[in-house]
């Protein structure tokens, strides 16, 4: 049987956004090495959320960080499969994962005091990621983080443009 519509188009079903099969994660200490992921399977559909759930200490920060390329370097990192969008993340360059960083994927850190630059304000670190993945202009870049701040529910926005992580709520800075 044809997998075929009227129109003569395909209906095979998309290709997930993300795919991982067999994900292990070694990493090695003194006493020899901790498998921090052990053979994991998952995918993520267009449009579909997923979300890792479990105790401390149960991998889910090392998945998250395999797939964004961001392990510490001496941890080593094997899959059968691990796909987002077309993209092999296990022979992918650093300069593509870059650009997939910020652009087409992303991680939200479970501390806010930790992951933004105490050195910069608000306002530079979200209109540098603006301008680096996007390519646009300063004030285009500015006028956009203004929007974000105000979509996720920052009241003050331009003000909060100006101030440091540490003036920040903890949930202003998770935001």
């Amino acid at each position: 049987m044809s997998n075929q519509s009227s129109a003569g188009r395909s209906t095979a079903p998309a290709s997930p956004l993300l795919s991982v099969k067999q994900l292990r994660v070694d990493l090695p200490v003194a006493k020899g090495t901790l498998h921090a992921v052990r053979g994991i399977d998952f995918h993520v559909e267009r449009g579909e959320m997923l979300c890792l759930v479990g105790e401390s200490g149960c991998g889910k920060s090392m998945t998250s960080l395999a797939l964004m390329g961001l392990l510490p370097r001496k941890a080593q990192i094997s899959a059968d499969c691990l796909n987002f969008d077309g993209v092999d993340l296990l022979t992918v360059s650093e300069r593509e994962r870059s650009n997939l960083r910020g652009a087409r994927m992303a991680m939200i850190f479970q501390e806010p005091m930790t992951a933004l630059n105490p050195a910069y304000t608000l306002g530079n670190q979200l209109c540098e990621a603006l301008r680096r993945h996007q390519r646009v202009s300063r004030k285009a870049a500015h006028d956009r983080a203004l929007y974000l701040l105000k979509r996720v529910g920052i009241s003050a926005a331009e003000e909060r443009m100006r101030q440091y992580p540490h003036q920040l709520s903890g949930g202003l800075r998770q935001r």
